[in-house]
């Protein structure tokens, strides 16, 4: 059931990566577009190399997510309070929690799937 919601999250992703880099002619975020596709397919019909997919994307989103927070850090805050800065962070957050909590359940779920073989 996680797999099933972790690919339709990357096809949310690839569908939003391709009407962005059409619309705005960046042409570049067309291969990131694909690369989700194809990661959301093999997880619905459970290929074993779909696995490595999501590792690969889960692993650049919170690295890029990072440097991201660390960048606005370092020039500058732009929240007043405390309260508006970690409230600005929630959805950075919760996109580290799905690509860290699907990472290990794809692993747990590909290791158990190899065991039985």
């Amino acid at each position: 059931m996680v797999i099933k919601l972790l690919a339709t999250f990357l096809l949310i992703v690839s569908a939003y990566l391709g009407w962005w880099a059409v619309s705005s002619t960046a042409g570049l975020w067309l291969f990131p577009a694909l690369v989700a596709l194809v990661g959301a397919i093999g997880l619905y019909l459970r290929k074993r190399w779909a696995q490595y997919f999501w590792y690969g994307i889960a692993l650049i989103a919170c690295v890029w997510w990072v440097v991201s927070v660390l960048q606005v850090a370092i020039s500058g805050w732009p929240q007043q309070t405390t309260v508006s800065s970690i409230i600005s962070l929630l959805p950075g957050l919760l996109l580290l929690t799905v690509c860290i909590g699907g990472s290990f359940d794809i692993a747990k779920r590909y290791r158990r799937a190899s065991n039985a073989l």
